[in-house]
C-alpha cells in the first residue's frame, strides 16, 4: 500500500511502524493479530483517493482508517511535499 500510494502520487511519504499485537472482538470472537501501522502523508486533495486505495488493498474487511490534519510549518518541506503529489 505504501509503495503504491507513492507511485500513484497519492502520498509523498509513508511511515511504516513496527509490528505489534492487536487484540479485538470480531464477529463474536476475540481475535489476536500481528499488525503494523502505516502513516500516509498526503494533502487534502488526495485524501479521498488514498482512502479508496487503502480500502481496496487492505486485507481487513473494515480497516481502521483515520486522518489527522497538520500544518507543515517548514516552507521548503511543504513545497517539496506538494511537488511530489501534484
Amino acid at each position: 500500500m505504501a509503495r503504491e500510494s507513492i507511485n500513484l502520487k497519492l502520498a509523498f511519504c509513508c511511515w511504516i511502524r513496527p509490528i505489534h499485537m492487536a487484540m479485538y472482538p470480531w464477529k463474536g470472537e476475540l481475535c489476536e493479530e500481528s499488525e503494523f501501522e502505516v502513516v500516509f502523508k498526503t494533502n487534502n486533495v488526495n485524501l479521498e483517493q488514498l482512502t479508496a486505495l487503502i480500502r481496496g488493498l487492505h486485507p481487513y474487511e473494515t480497516p481502521y482508517i483515520a486522518s489527522f490534519h497538520g500544518d507543515i510549518l517548514h516552507v521548503g518541506y511543504a513545497q517539496w511535499a506538494e511537488s511530489i503529489v501534484t
